[in-house]
C-alpha cells in the first residue's frame, strides 16, 4: 500500500474550533510551521460552505458582466458595464476585483478567524490587505512559467502571505495551482540571477526556469469548497491549464507586513470610503491605510497609482515603460555580476 503523501497532510478545522471560532494552539503552531517550512498550508473547513455557495452565485453574475464588457485587448484594465467591477484578461486567465460588499465582505473571507492567527505568526498582527481578486482560468489557458510573486527574501522575514479560497471544486481536472514546496520560498537570489533564471515571468516563456524546475519536485494542490489555502508568495508556483468548459475560480487575497509595500494590486478596485465604512471592524483594520493620510502606506499607494496612470498612457507612458524595462535589465545584469 502506497503511504500517504506528506504534502497532502494539512489541517482539518474541528467542531470544537468552529464552535469557539478560534484555531487551537496546536493547530496554530502546526499551520505556522508548515507555512514557514513548506511554503503553504490548507485549512479544511475554514470557510462555511453556505457562504461559498452564495459567493459563487454572486460571482457568476459578475463574471458574466465582465465578459460581456470585455474589449478583447490583452491585459487592459476594464470595468464591467453593469457591476462596475474592475477586471482584466491575460492568456485565458481573468483577474476580477469584486467590491467588498455582501457576500465578499464577510470576516470569514477577509479576516478568517482560523487563518488570522497563522498570518500573525508570519507577518505580525498589523498586516494589511493590498487586494482581493479572482484567479479565474478558462479553457485555452496554458501552463504559466514557474515564478514567485515578489522579491527574494535572502534571509529576511517573509514579506507577505496569500490566501486562496475556492468558490468551486478546484481539483486536478480544471487547472490546479502547482507549487514547489519544501522551503523553496527561502531560496536566495544570487545563483538564480547569476545563471539566468529570472523569477518573475509568469505568462511568457521562461525556458531556463522551466528546464531547471523539472529537477525539483512539485505538487498539484486540489482545493474544495470550504477549504482555505495560505501560501507564501515567495514560494515558486504556477497556474496550470483548465481544459474543461467551466471557468475555474478561486479568490486570491494578499496580505503584507506594514513595513513592506507591494506594488501589485490596487485596493480601490475593491472599495471606496462608503464600502470601507460598512466593513466589519475585524476587516476594516486591514484596509485602514487606504484612507489614513498619516500612514506611509497611504502615500506609497498614491504614488503607485499616479505612476501606473502615467505608465498606461499610450504615448506619454512610452518612455516610462522603456525606463522600467531598462531598470529591470540593469538590475539583472548587476545581480549576475556581469
Amino acid at each position: 500500500m502506497t503511504p500517504p503523501d506528506p504534502l497532502d497532510r494539512n489541517i482539518v478545522i474541528s467542531e470544537e474550533e468552529r464552535r469557539r471560532g478560534i484555531l487551537s494552539a496546536e493547530n496554530k503552531k502546526l499551520g505556522a510551521m508548515l507555512l514557514h517550512c513548506r511554503g503553504y498550508v490548507v485549512l479544511h473547513g475554514a470557510v462555511p460552505e453556505a457562504l461559498v455557495t452564495t459567493m459563487k452565485s454572486t460571482f457568476d453574475g459578475i463574471y458574466a458582466d465582465c465578459m460581456a464588457s470585455a474589449t478583447g485587448a490583452r491585459a487592459v484594465v476594464t470595468a464591467g458595464k453593469a457591476t462596475k467591477t474592475v477586471f482584466w484578461e491575460r492568456a485565458a486567465r481573468i483577474r476580477i476585483f469584486p467590491q467588498l460588499s455582501n457576500p465578499f465582505d464577510s470576516p470569514h473571507v477577509l479576516a478568517n478567524p482560523f487563518a488570522a492567527p497563522i498570518l500573525e505568526e508570519l507577518l505580525d498582527n498589523r498586516f494589511y490587505c493590498k487586494s482581493v481578486s479572482s484567479d479565474t482560468c478558462v479553457k485555452g489557458s496554458v501552463y504559466q512559467a514557474p515564478h514567485r510573486d515578489l522579491d527574494f527574501y535572502d534571509g529576511a522575514d517573509p514579506f507577505g502571505c496569500v490566501v486562496n479560497i475556492p468558490l468551486m471544486s478546484c481539483g486536478l481536472h480544471n487547472g490546479p495551482i502547482e507549487v514547489w514546496p519544501s522551503g523553496s520560498h527561502l531560496w536566495h537570489k544570487k545563483l538564480f540571477f547569476k545563471f539566468g533564471l529570472p523569477p518573475n515571468q509568469q505568462d511568457g516563456d521562461n525556458p531556463p526556469v522551466e528546464a531547471f524546475m523539472k529537477h525539483v519536485p512539485s505538487k498539484l494542490v486540489a482545493l474544495q469548497p470550504g477549504d482555505l489555502m495560505i501560501r507564501d508568495p515567495g514560494m515558486w508556483h504556477r497556474g496550470t491549464p483548465n481544459t474543461t468548459d467551466e471557468p475555474r475560480t478561486m479568490l486570491t487575497i494578499s496580505y503584507f507586513r506594514r513595513s513592506y509595500f507591494y506594488n501589485y494590486g490596487d485596493p480601490y478596485y475593491n472599495l471606496d470610503r462608503e464600502v470601507f465604512n460598512a466593513l466589519d471592524p475585524s476587516v476594516r483594520r486591514a484596509f485602514d491605510y487606504c484612507f489614513d493620510r498619516s500612514s506611509s502606506l497611504y502615500w506609497k499607494l498614491q504614488g503607485q497609482r499616479a505612476f501606473t496612470a502615467v505608465e498606461q498612457q499610450r504615448i506619454l507612458g512610452a518612455p516610462v515603460r522603456y525606463g522600467v524595462r531598462m531598470a529591470e535589465r540593469l538590475r539583472e545584469v548587476m545581480l549576475r555580476g556581469d
